[in-house]
Order: structure tokens, then sequence, then C-alpha cells
């Protein structure tokens, strides 16, 4: 021990003697540590860790698959009818639950709390083989509709609204509307992942599920054999049964249903099943590896120019330890003298590297989109601390041991025999600087072309031709209560009411109600039936539905092509408004308007719907693709207890979200609006996954393309230094300056065009890849390919005359009289 503390104070010695280097290398290493825990921890939690369930391997979401069904959803939800069916002749699961999630006001009175909530058949928490920390979970019977309501919360929600009262067991709380009996509340471990549906889309910033209440699945869903497919279904497979023959069984199963099928509705019908986990991550696998590539490309970066400092470091001691050598002393001493200094240095940047990731981790769970936070909220853990040691012991090595084992190979009597002024570095030295500096440019145009190709991406995304005019408009969200507005007409009412008196606000120009908020995704597909069209259902195309108000068409200004829209005049009749694609595939050559259609299941009672619009094709669904057929139906036809709000307005939509919410709370007060925001916030939020990304692979570039510069600069630095007394002669012989900076600028730009070839060349390897992640934006983009390239080279021509002028600004006679 007493042997380590004096070594701890030679190298704090070292340190001090020193200041310069050792706040560059502890800098450098803090920020690459720190970065690369932080992403790996990220990636870990999302993409590597299993799931805080038990034995999470067994877990799979099951979907739906109808062959002849065409449209957006070539996976469907599923069927409640299809549910009980596996769940009563299933062999290959040991349990199966049913859900789907919604948005409920969670109390009376002043502005209740919009609570997401998850509505569930009792098997989920033998699904998940959860129990509640505090309570039971929910029967069977509390299964069933019209019986008693119960919930059970999660822990957060307990907490943070219930003041973690332990006395909660039993009480009532209002919820939707209704009183509902609290039995349980969910242990802190517990996360339940957003259900994505067709049923629960729609949602303005949505959040995962805070309480859990019985699904109550209505008798008309379970009767139908081809009804909606509206469902989240999550199962257990038993130990000792494969993905593959769970998904065989079921669809054994599935054969059997479609073959009982009613005439009229025959369907080819099979199922997909899924791992829970790889699910949850969906498309987001290959952004967040690119992420942690990315952040890997700056570590090496790092790593690169701690390397080059001791090298320098080392060289500059060459002599010092080639007399230690000739004093007897071993070669192992000599390696561990020379590393006491980065050893310290390394602990300390680890140390600081964990400190910045925790505090990056802070910051990017304020950030973290819904789809990357479906394990709650993420921290740095026990692995993550030692991926961080990890990362120390390497820098340790790289830093430390490599020079050392260099510096101490050679000769010491050439060592001894070297007149230091004279001395320069080796050949091999010089070598391994410029690899270096070819690595750091390689890397660093790789990332700045990965974080241009995803900012151009981004910005395209944003610009790209909606369809409709976002600016100038305001979007929220509108829960109505259940139990106040059970019926239609009563829903109807409220909604007519909210737009009259939105409509007399100063400056309001439009605003209608909407089943979905444009880029919320979609929750109604369906059919449009042409009369004497005989084929069964399942044949028909596929048609995106949704209510609207008037008003709503000129809230979003979607143009409109032919017709009209819809008039208050209107009320009652089943008229309907249609997108250009849907006029032209349902009734091609054909002029659409006064033309009827009948909607999903031939129904003698069902009335036909007359167009009377025809609008524009837009991008309502997401900002990345164009809406497929789209049939836009009045609210009165069928108005939901959930609707989003346009409102367009003169000047700055800001100024009106606070007259805005009042208005709806003086019709209502136990509305809760949980949002209100400007369209185009909301436009930027649909995206968040892809801005997250972007927004810190640009960081990590610019971080890079620092310590690049930095590390170009101390090897140019360095190699003029060497070559100091050659500058100086030349000059006194007459040599020009420009001459002295294009003696430089061969010597230093050579690694850095080299790295940058390479890191084009890496980038274009990897052009598959990127191009699943992009939007319009090709990896093989030459302008920007350039553009990345320029960057580094611009850097470093301009470290290359710096060191230049350095040099040629200092006095002649000095360095030659110290000759």
């Amino acid at each position: 021990m007493e042997t380590l503390f004096r070594e701890f104070k030679l190298a704090l010695r070292q340190i001090r003697q020193s200041p310069g280097f050792a706040i560059a290398t502890v800098l450098t290493l803090t920020v690459c540590i720190g970065a690369t825990t932080a992403i790996f921890t990220l990636v870990n939690d999302v993409l590597l860790r299993p799931l805080p369930y038990d034995h999470s391997s067994q877990l799979v979401v099951i979907n739906e698959r109808v062959a002849e069904f065409t449209g957006p959803h070539p996976e469907l939800p599923v069927n409640a009818n299809h549910f009980t069916v596996w769940q009563k002749y299933s062999h290959s699961f040991q349990s199966m639950a049913l859900m789907d999630e919604a948005s409920m006001p969670l109390g009376t009175g002043e502005h209740p709390l919009q609570l997401s909530v998850l509505r569930s058949t009792p098997e989920i928490f033998a699904v998940l083989r959860s129990v509640p920390m505090l309570g039971r979970t929910f029967t069977a019977v509390e299964n069933q509709p019209g019986h008693q309501r119960v919930i059970i919360l999660t822990y957060d929600l307990w907490r943070n609204t219930f003041q973690a009262d332990a006395h909660i067991l039993g009480r009532t709380v209002t919820l939707n509307g209704f009183p509902y009996t609290v039995i349980g509340v969910m242990p802190r471990s517990f996360h339940f992942p957003r259900v994505t549906s067709l049923s629960s889309s729609g949602t303005l910033r949505p959040k995962q599920p805070e309480a859990i209440v019985p699904s109550a699945l209505p008798s008309s869903e379970l009767q139908v054999e081809m009804g909606n497919f509206n469902y989240f279904c999550l199962a257990r497979l038993n130990i000792d049964t494969s993905l593959a023959q769970a998904n065989a069984e079921l669809n054994a199963m599935q054969n059997t249903i479609a073959r009982n099928l009613p005439a009229g509705e025959q369907a080819t019908l099979s199922t997909v099943l899924t791992p829970f986990q790889e699910a949850m991550i969906g498309e987001n696998r290959i952004p967040l590896l690119l992420l942690l590539g990315g952040v890997l490309g700056m570590l090496l970066i790092g790593c690169a120019n701690v390397l080059n400092h001791s090298i320098v470091r080392t060289v500059s001691r060459r002599r010092n330890l080639a007399i230690q050598t000739a004093l007897g002393a071993r070669r192992m001493d000599l390696i561990f003298t020379s590393m006491r200094e980065t050893v310290v240095l390394a602990i300390m940047g680890g140390a600081l590297g964990i400190v910045l990731a925790i505090l990056m981790m802070i910051a990017m769970r304020a950030e973290l989109p819904a789809d990357l936070a479906f394990r709650g909220s993420i921290q740095i853990d026990w692995m993550s601390a030692c991926f961080a040691l990890l990362l120390s012991a390497v820098a340790m090595v790289i830093g430390g041991l490599i020079p050392a084992w260099i510096s101490t190979s050679g000769n010491p009597q050439a060592g001894l025999r070297e007149d230091m002024h004279l001395s320069g570095e080796s050949r091999n030295g010089k070598r391994i600087r410029s690899i270096l500096v070819g690595v750091q440019t390689a890397a660093s145009v790789a990332l700045v072309l990965m974080a241009s190709l995803l900012a151009v991406s981004v910005m395209r995304l944003l610009s790209v031709d909606r369809g409709y005019d976002s600016d100038h408009a305001l979007a929220a969200m509108i829960n109505l209560p259940a139990n106040a507005y059970p019926k239609r007409p009563d829903r109807i009412v409220f909604y007519r009411r909210a737009l009259d008196a939105i409509s007399v606000l100063p400056g309001i120009q439009a605003a209608g109600v909407v089943s979905v908020l444009p880029l919320s995704g979609d929750a109604w597909g369906d059919t449009a039936r042409l009369p004497n069209d005989g084929r069964p259902l399942a044949q028909m195309q596929t048609e995106n539905f949704r209510w609207v108000s008037p008003g709503y068409l000129e809230a979003i200004h979607l143009p409109l092509v032919a017709g009209r829209t819809f008039t208050s005049e209107d009320e009652g009749k089943n008229f309907a408004v249609i997108s250009e694609l849907a006029a032209h595939t349902l009734w091609p050559g054909k002029n659409a308007i006064g033309q009827e259609f009948f909607r999903g299941d031939p129904d003698p009672e069902e009335k036909s719907f007359t167009v009377i619009g025809v609008v524009g094709n837009a991008r309502t669904i997401t900002l990345a693709q164009q809406d497929p057929m789209m049939i836009y139906v009045p609210y009165w036809y069928r108005a939901g207890a959930i609707a989003g709000l346009v409102v367009r307005v003169h000047g700055d939509p800001r100024m009106a979200i606070g007259a805005l919410s009042k208005s709806i709370w003086s019709i209502d007060p136990a509305i809760s609006i949980p949002t209100v925001q400007t369209f185009e916030r909301h436009a930027v939020e649909s995206i968040d996954t892809m801005r997250f990304e972007m927004d810190l692979l640009a960081l990590f570039s610019a971080c890079a393309v620092l310590l690049a510069g930095l590390g170009m600069y101390s090897v140019v630095s360095y190699s003029v230094l060497q070559r100091k007394k050659e500058i100086s002669l030349r000059m006194a012989l007459g040599a020009a300056p420009n001459a002295i900076y294009m003696l430089v600028l061969l010597r230093g730009m050579t690694p850095v065009v080299i790295g940058t070839i390479t890191g084009v060349g890496l980038s274009f390897l990897c052009g598959k890849i990127l191009r699943s992640v992009l939007f319009q934006a090709s990896p093989y983009n030459p302008v920007m390919a350039l553009g990345a390239a320029g960057i580094l080279l611009a850097i470093g021509t301009g470290v290359c005359l710096l060191a230049a002028r350095c040099a040629i600004t200092k006095n002649l006679l000095t360095e030659l009289r110290s000759e």
C-alpha cells in the first residue's frame, strides 16, 4: 500500500509538471467514456437486456393476417372471437391475454388528470408473472360487463397522484366518469410498454399505461367470427414449445375458423408470432446500432488522441529511460514507471465519465421517445459502470502500455548516445502517428456524413408536401367521460357546443374535431362496398375511415378537388368526402360526386353513403408515406368519446392556447385536455425517435470533429517541432514562407487525405444499412460525401497552416545558435 501511495504521489507530480497534457487527456477520456457509457446503457436497455419479467423469452406477441386484405396493415391486431378459440383449444401456451389501451379522465371537478389505461383480460398477470405490491389482481367475474368496476394502479401513479397512500385499497376513484374501486398497486419495478394497435392509435404524446382495468369484452365482438381486429395479444409459451410449433398450432386453428366462416365472409386466416422484446424494438434496432457505432467511432478518435499524446510524452523521456536502463532498471519497472501517469489520468477520466454518463442519462430521459422507453426510466446500472471501467482499462492500455512498451524496446545505448536537441522520432513512430491521424479522419468523416444524411432526412420529412397546411393551427385531444356522455347524441351535442364556443374567440378562422389527429396513426380500417358487388368482404379493398365535424377539413386546409365539404345543414345525412386516391380506385374514369357505397359488412339496415366531395391526397397517418384511400364521414354518424381538435387562427397560434382550454372547460369542467400545442410541434413530435437519434449523432459528430482537429494539430505541431532546425536552416538559406507552408502541408495532409477517402468509402459500404433509416436521401449522395470530406480537409489544412505559421514566426537566430 505504501508503494502504491508513493507511485500515486509521483504520478501527481508528473501531472503537475505538464498540466496541459493532463487536462487534455482527462477531458478527452471524460467525453468519450461518458458518451459511450450513456449510449451503451440505452442500447443495452432496449436491445440486449431481457425484459423485466420472469422468463421473458417465453413471451410472444400474436398478430393476425388476412391474405385477402390489402392496404396499409399487412399484419392486424387480434380478433376477440379468434382469441377465445385459441384460449380454449391451444396447448402451446401457458396463458394468453387480450388487451388494448385507452385515454381516460381520472377524477371529477376542475381539470381531471388524463390517464393512460390498459384494459386487459385477467390473464395478463399470469402471462407476465407479476403480482401487485399491495392488494390483488382482478378476477374473471370482474371482467364481465356490468360487474363492479375495479382498478389496479401503477407504482408511479400511486406515489405521484395518491401520495403513496398505504390505505388506498378499497378507496373509490372516478375514472371515465364511473366509480372504480382500487384493488391493487403494482410494484415499482413493474412497467408495461405502450400497447400499439389500431384501437389505441391517435393519441397526443402517448404515455405508458398508468393503470390497469378489466377489459369487459362486449358479447357482440366475442360472437362475430370476422368482426373487428382491435386487440393486442400477449401470450406465454410452454417451456418445451418453440415459436414455430406454437405458430403452426394457431394456424391450424385459423384454418378451422376460416372453413366455418359464413357465406360472403370467406377469408384466408393465419397468425404471426413475434418475441415480445423484438416487437417492442420494432424498427428501432438499426438506428440504435448506428448510434452505438457512431459513439464507438468517437471513442476510437479519443483513444487515438490519447495514444498520440502519450507517444509524444514517451519520446521526450527516451533519454531518461535509457539512463535508468543503464543503471540496472528492469524493463517491467520502466513500463510501470511510464504507465503510472496514464493510469491515474485514466482513472480520473473514467470516474468523470461515469458522472457525465449519469448527467447525459438525466437529459436523455427528458427527451426519450415513448418507443424507446418501454422499460420505464433508464438508469446507469452495474453493467454500465463495469462498461465504463472496461473503457478506462482500454484507455490505460492504449495510452500507457503501448507507448511504454515501444519506448523500452529499443537499444538503451543508442538512447544514451543521442544528443537530445538533435534526436528525432523514429520512422516507425512517425508511421504510427500518421496512421492514427488517418483513423481519426476516417471515423470523423463517416460520423459527419451519417449525421448529415440523418439531418437532411429529418428536414425533408418535416418539409415534405403533406397535402394540407398546418401553419397557424393548434392541436389537442378531447376526452369525454363515458359516464357523462354514454351515447352518440350526447357527444355530438358537446362537440357542437365546444366548436361554437371556440369559433367566436378572437382570431379563429376555423375549428373542427376528428377521430384521429393527423400524424397520430389511424384507428379505423374498413371496406367501401359498392352496390351490386357480390365479392366476399375479405376480398374488397381496405380504406381508412375518419369521422370529422364540419369545419375540420377547412381547419387543416385540405384542398377541395370537387364537390363540397360537410355543413351543419347536412346533419343526419349519410354523406362522405373521399380522397382523390379513393375516388380513382373505387370509380376509375368516373365522376365520384353523387356515387354511393356501403361501409363494411353487408347489412340490410345499413344506409349507403353518398359522396359529396373529393379532397386532395395527404399525409395524415405518418409523414413518411402518403395516405392510402381515405374516407371522411360526418361526426353525427360515429362520434366517439375521444376526438382530436384542430383550430386555425390568425397570427401566432400559441397566443390562443389559454383561451382554447378555457372555452372547453366553460362547457364542462370535467373535460380534461392533456396537451394543447401548435400543429407544427405535434408534427415534430410525430418523428421524435428519429429526431432524438439525429440530435445525439450530431452531438457525437461535433465532438469527433473537435477531437480529430486536436489530434491533427498535436501530430503536425510535434512534427514541425522535430524539424524546427531544418526549417530554420531552410529559411536562413533563403527559402520563402510559402515553401515552408507547402512542406508542412504535404507532410501533414497526406494521412488526412487518405483518412478522408477511407471514411467516405466506409460510409458507402454501409449504404444499405443507412438506406433503411433515411427519407428521400441517398446514402451514396456525392454532394453530401464531398461536404463531409471538405469539413475534415478544411480542418486539416487549417491545422497545418497554423503549425507552419508558428514555426515561421520563431526567432531564426535563436534556433540556429542553439544548434
